[in-house]
C-alpha cells in the first residue's frame, strides 16, 4: 500500500523534499535510472497521446473541459511536458511546485479525483508495456515510485480542499447547533387543476448566528452526522414542524432519512410526537427511493408502525434509484414524487417526458398520486400539462418560506 505524504507544498523547501523522497524510498539511483530512460520516453510521446485521449474521452467530464481544439492542443503540450519531465532526473523544489500548480488547476476546473486516478493508471500501464518491449523492465521500480509521488502531489489539493470545506461546515454547524437555530421552512405543493395549495413540504433550515445566513441542511448532512448532531437537529425539526401545523388546518409532509428510520431512539421520539399531535392523519412522511433499497424490511416496519396513526407515505426522488416495482407494491405509498432530474429536462427531452408519462400511468393504475418536483420555470410547467401528474412542486409554483409565517395567519 502506497504511503501518502500530506504536508502542504505551498512553501516546500529542500528538507521537505528529502522527507517526501524518503517516504517513497526514492534514491539517487532511482533518479539516475529514470534519466537513463529519457531516450526511450521522448519518442514514445507520439504513441502515448492518441491512446491517452481515446481513453480519457470515455469520461463525460473530459468532453466538458477539453471542449475546443485550442484547449485540447494546449492540454496535449502540457501532458507531453509533464510526462517527459518525470524522466528528467531532476526532482527539486521547482519540480514539485509545478506539480502543485497542476493540482490546483484540477480543483479549479472541478476535475473529479477519480479521473486523475484512472488517468494515472493508464500512464502506468503504458510505461510498463513500453519498458517491457524495450527490454528495460528492471527500471520499473523507479518508474512506479515517481508515478506514485506524482499521484500523491496531484491529489493533495483535493485533500486540502475537502479538509478546508469540512472544517468550514463543522464550524457553521456547531455555531448553529449551540444557538439552537433550526427552523422549518415550507414549500407549497400545488394542484394544477385549480392552482390551489394542496399541502406543504417541511424543509430544514438553520441560521449561522455569525452572519444571520440561513442554510439548507442537505449540503451539510454528512458533516452533521460526522459530529453527531444530526439526530438532535432532526428531532428539533420534527417537533417545531408539528408545533406550527398543530395550529393550522393544512396537511403537510416531513422528510425522513434511513438513519432516522433505523434509529430506535428517533423512532421512539417520533411515536411520542405522533401520540401528542391532534391529527396525525394530516402528516405525510417522505422517504427517499434510495433509502428503500438500503434495507427494505426496516422501511416496511416503519411504514406499518406510523400507518397505525393514519399517516401517509411518499416515495421521494422516484426514478433516481433502482427499487423494484415489487417493493413499491409492497410499500403501497400514497404518493410518488418524481425525481427532479427527470422533471427539469422534461421540456426539451423526449426521453424524460416518456419516462415521466410511464411513471404517471403506472401510478394511476396502482391508485398512487404523483408529484412533480423541480418545476422551476414556465416551459417545464407547460410541458407537465401534457402529462397527468397530480401535483406540482418547485420555484415556479412556490418558493420555500419560514413556516412561522404560515402559523402567524392563524393567530
Amino acid at each position: 500500500m502506497t504511503q501518502t505524504y500530506h504536508k502542504s507544498i505551498h512553501n516546500l523547501n529542500s528538507l521537505d523534499i528529502e522527507k517526501m523522497k524518503a517516504h517513497y524510498r526514492f534514491s539517487v539511483e532511482d533518479e539516475q535510472g529514470l534519466q537513463a530512460l529519457l531516450p526511450i520516453i521522448k519518442p514514445a510521446v507520439k504513441d502515448l497521446l492518441p491512446a491517452f485521449y481515446t481513453f480519457i474521452f470515455g469520461f463525460e467530464h473530459a468532453k466538458l473541459f477539453l471542449n475546443t481544439e485550442a484547449i485540447l492542443e494546449k492540454h496535449e503540450k502540457a501532458i507531453s511536458a509533464w510526462f517527459v519531465e518525470m524522466f528528467n532526473g531532476t526532482y527539486d523544489e521547482a519540480y514539485f511546485q509545478k506539480l502543485y500548480l497542476i493540482s490546483e488547476k484540477h480543483v479549479k476546473v472541478g476535475l473529479p479525483s477519480h479521473y486523475v486516478n484512472t488517468a494515472f493508471s493508464f500512464i502506468r500501464s503504458f510505461v510498463e508495456q513500453l519498458l517491457q518491449e524495450q527490454g528495460v523492465a528492471d527500471k520499473l521500480t523507479a518508474v512506479h515510485k515517481i508515478i506514485d509521488i506524482n499521484l500523491d502531489i496531484l491529489s493533495l489539493s483535493y485533500q486540502e480542499e475537502e479538509q478546508k470545506q469540512l472544517i468550514q461546515e463543522i464550524v457553521i454547524l456547531k455555531r448553529a447547533f449551540m444557538a439552537d437555530t433550526v427552523e422549518p421552512y415550507i414549500q407549497p405543493i400545488v394542484d394544477p387543476k385549480n392552482n390551489h395549495i394542496y399541502k406543504y413540504e417541511c424543509l430544514m433550515r438553520f441560521q449561522d448566528p455569525a452572519d444571520d445566513t440561513y442554510y439548507s441542511i442537505y449540503p451539510f448532512l454528512e458533516s452533521a452526522k460526522k459530529i453527531f448532531i444530526y439526530e438532535e437537529m432532526m428531532k428539533t425539526m420534527v417537533e417545531r414542524s408539528l408545533n406550527i401545523f398543530r395550529d393550522t388546518p393544512h396537511i403537510f409532509s416531513i422528510n425522513l432519512g434511513y438513519e432516522d428510520i433505523n434509529s430506535p431512539v428517533f423512532r421512539r421520539f417520533l411515536v411520542e410526537q405522533l401520540d401528542n399531535f391532534n391529527e396525525p392523519q394530516r402528516i405525510t412522511f417522505e422517504i427517499l427511493e434510495t433509502d428503500v433499497i438500503s434495507d427494505f424490511d426496516v422501511v416496511l416496519s416503519f411504514i406499518e408502525e406510523i400507518r397505525e396513526y393514519g399517516c401517509k407515505i411518499a416515495i421521494d426522488d422516484y426514478g433516481a434509484g433502482y427499487s423494484s416495482m415489487e417493493n413499491i407494491l409492497k410499500l403501497q405509498p400514497d404518493f410518488i414524487k418524481i425525481d427532479g432530474s427527470l422533471i427539469k429536462e422534461i421540456d426539451h427531452s423526449t426521453n424524460a417526458l416518456a419516462v415521466v408519462k410511464s411513471i404517471v400511468t403506472l401510478a394511476k393504475e396502482l391508485g398512487i398520486k404523483t408529484i412533480a418536483e423541480y418545476v422551476h420555470n414556465e416551459a417545464v410547467h407547460k410541458t407537465l400539462q401534457l402529462t397527468e401528474v397530480d401535483f406540482y412542486q418547485g420555484y415556479y409554483t412556490g418558493r420555500p418560506f419560514p413556516a412561522s409565517e404560515l402559523k402567524a395567519r392563524y393567530l
